[in-house]
């Protein structure tokens, strides 16, 4: 199925296993309604700026969450599969960086498969791009953003960080698929329709510049074996080229709670994003 001996020989069935993380996670459900609500609330609480456009298709959306002059940027990419769920998710992240004076962008793109794998992609940089235009006016500093994002956000922002390294002062993805061969294998292709060529192409783990910022992927110590390899193979590339690297893995959690412990003050995750941020 796949050439390197990570995938060499899984079948269908095993990649389902391995990257079903809806299955592997039964409540999920629970997660989304409770991120909804949270959300809800905390847009209500801390009146940001929302669904200001950065191109041109509906869902090329950023929401700003400021936190005075001057202050680091955090920006978060959302997951789903690159099929799913978006920003308004996702506010409940803002509060607690908010409040220690990190300012917050979360950025929407549009999903699969309403555009290719490459429109996508373009669109998280294009958000990006914004940011960086547009930070000064919302009291961010252009010169301390980090990139940050869950599961295809998590590829997203590796992606970012590569062709971005000479603007971003760090990445964090969480639970990201650095290698996107086990994609040619799963259900989600029927949407997200990657050949080997472009899952390669697409890859992170293929493309790791140097020099680059400090990354530091996290995943949850609950998450299958096949996203651990991921993680470490990725990592590993990274400091292979002489980058500084920090593999996050936080105890107890799932591919959906992690997210959880990126907002949760006090959590091995929040913690060091937050010294990333503020040490930028």
């Amino acid at each position: 199925m796949a050439s390197d001996p990570l995938y060499a020989g899984m079948t269908a069935a095993e990649i389902d296993r391995q990257y079903n993380f809806r299955k592997l996670v039964p409540e999920h459900p629970a997660y989304f309604a409770r991120w909804q609500a949270e959300s809800e609330a905390v847009r209500a609480r801390l009146g940001g700026r929302y669904d200001i456009p950065t191109g041109p298709h509906p869902h090329q959306r950023a929401d700003v969450f400021p936190a005075g002059d001057g202050a680091p940027v955090l920006v978060f990419i959302h997951g789903g599969y690159w099929r799913a769920l978006s920003k308004d998710l996702h506010s409940f992240i803002a509060a607690p960086y908010v409040e220690r004076g990190v300012a917050v962008v979360l950025l929407g793109y549009g999903l699969c498969p309403d555009v290719t794998m490459d429109e996508l992609c373009g669109h998280a940089q294009a958000g990006l791009d914004w940011v960086f235009a547009n930070a000064a006016g919302f009291g961010g500093d252009p010169r301390r953003v980090v990139v940050s994002g869950h599961s295809a956000g998590g590829h997203l922002t590796a992606k970012l960080v590569s062709e971005n390294r000479d603007r971003v002062a760090g990445g964090i993805p969480i639970s990201g698929l650095y290698d996107l061969e086990p994609m040619l294998g799963f259900e989600v292709n029927e949407q997200l329709r990657l050949d080997p060529d472009s899952a390669r192409r697409l890859s992170p783990i293929h493309a790791v510049p140097a020099p680059a910022p400090l990354l530091m992927p996290a995943l949850g110590g609950l998450e299958t074996d096949a996203m651990h390899r991921q993680q470490a193979d990725y990592a590993l590339a990274w400091a292979a080229q002489g980058n500084a690297v920090r593999e996050i893995v936080e105890p107890g959690a799932d591919h959906f709670s992690v997210v959880d412990r990126f907002a949760e003050p006090g959590s091995l995750l929040f913690e060091a994003a937050l010294a990333m941020l503020t040490d930028s």
